[in-house]
């Protein structure tokens, strides 16, 4: 039955796809810019995007800490010490890089019935939709019982050239069985624009009680106690 509900599901995505194969995911900036040519003032500010139906990511001008639109509503994570770091909910924040969408229509597929990882999570997905060449809105909901974040934190005054100067006073921060979602951009066209050069997938966490959010590290997680949504 389960596998039934998956192909039906599958099936009718790539049918609506066939229907309007025009991504409502969209970008500003690069990360390549950022981490190799120093481009850290912000390009986009999250006011423009306060709909219920809107999703984004990227890092806080200045790489100052991380930056999550989630369901239209803007939060921002910085780095307090090696163990602490804070959430604060905000109007607007401004991002050097930004991948968002303003109309998602997410859809639950049924994922492998087993513990799924960062990288296997961006594998499952690969292979859905080998045929889709655009981005894709992900998101997962659940208990994540291994989880590793962390927020950039770049000195004031830094000047980048190289990805690693632009990661001098990131922190990480790691949790067990936590709360919360997954909200992640999927592309195999985007590496070093939203991705990571070696990654088809970028995401950041936050937790249901809004005390814990950044970009996602590394995750182990249990697909019976987890939901995964896509939209286009």
């Amino acid at each position: 039955m389960k596998y039934f509900l998956f192909i039906s599901s599958f099936v009718l995505f790539i049918s609506c796809n066939n229907n309007n194969n025009t991504s409502s995911i969209k970008v500003v900036g690069q990360m390549r810019d950022v981490m190799w040519k120093g481009e850290l003032a912000g390009k986009i500010s999250t006011d423009s995007m306060n709909h219920p139906t809107s999703y984004g990511l990227g890092p806080i001008e200045y790489l100052k800490g991380e930056v999550l639109l989630f369901e239209g509503q803007t939060f921002v994570s910085k780095v307090i010490d090696s163990s602490t770091h804070e959430v604060t909910q905000m109007k607007s924040t401004k991002a050097p890089f930004f991948v968002y969408t303003s109309k998602s229509e997410l859809m639950e597929l049924v994922m492998p019935d087993h513990r799924l990882s960062l990288k296997s999570t961006e594998q499952f997905i690969d292979s859905l939709f080998i045929a889709y060449d655009d981005p894709l809105l992900v998101r997962i909901d659940g208990v994540f019982e291994d989880l590793t974040i962390h927020s950039v934190n770049l000195p004031e005054g830094s000047l980048v050239s190289s990805p690693r100067e632009a990661h001098e006073g990131l922190t990480n921060y790691r949790y067990d069985d936590v709360s919360g979602s997954i909200i992640g951009f999927f592309s195999r066209n985007h590496k070093t624009v939203f991705t990571h050069h070696d990654s088809y997938f970028h995401a950041h966490f936050i937790s249901d009680d809004r005390t814990i959010m950044g970009h996602v590290d590394s995750v182990v997680f249990d697909s019976k106690k987890a939901t995964l949504k896509v939209s286009k």
